[in-house]
């Protein structure tokens, strides 16, 4: 992803978070009734509209630049399932790339765990165990990247020493920038998403008739 497409992912969870604490200000842009809240995933706030099928296997997808969630019982929690879909995403992707970054970088890791960390975004031990909070599926792909460089380089270097930090130049040249896209951005990452189902207009009009 360019710095571009990165400062532009900074606007938009801006924009989200005005729509939160100033609604009046942004009620011409309110949400069919069909779309209930955002979901963010890879740098992206996606629509998601939430269908209530009574004879169907709940999932969830990306389809068509939305968040298609479906549910069986209109009291389902539709936010936690979203939440479960950006996990699953994260075991593959988070692994893909660490599996990638490792070979770049000419380091060997151990196992990789996908975890609902809320305190730390990734860790390394000594045993060489590679520790990711999910949430990170959230991020534009560049600061994912930088996160997995991080964790990648306490594997030469098990501290955050001169000698440390010229690793991850080296193959991050800004990441400083990145760390402070992370701190900005920490509150929206780590978020729970919420996502409720609303029926439509025409069954709403069919129960009061």
């Amino acid at each position: 992803m360019t710095e571009i497409e990165t400062t532009l992912s900074d606007i938009k969870l801006f924009i989200e978070s005005l729509k939160t604490e100033m609604p009046e200000v942004f009620s011409k842009d309110a949400p069919a009734q069909d779309v209930s809240g955002k979901v963010l995933y890879m740098g992206g706030l996606y629509d998601a509209v939430v269908n209530a099928e009574p004879d169907c296997t709940p999932s969830v997808k990306l389809e068509d630049g939305r968040i298609i969630i479906t549910i069986k019982d209109e009291n389902a929690d539709a936010g936690q399932m979203a939440e479960d879909w950006l996990r699953a995403q994260a075991e593959t992707i988070l692994k893909e790339r660490t599996a990638a970054w490792a070979k770049k970088m000419g380091v060997e890791f151990n196992s990789i765990y996908i975890k609902d960390q809320r305190t730390m975004w990734g860790s390394c031990s000594d045993k060489k165990n590679i520790n990711y909070s999910y949430r990170i599926v959230k991020m534009p792909s560049v600061i994912m990247d930088y996160l997995i460089v991080h964790e990648l380089a306490h594997l030469v270097h098990m501290n955050h020493a001169e000698q440390y930090w010229t690793l991850v130049a080296a193959h991050c040249p800004d990441y400083d920038k990145h760390r402070k896209w992370l701190s900005g951005n920490r509150a929206h990452i780590m978020a729970d998403t919420k996502i409720k189902y609303s029926k439509p207009a025409a069954e709403i009009t069919n129960e009061q008739n």
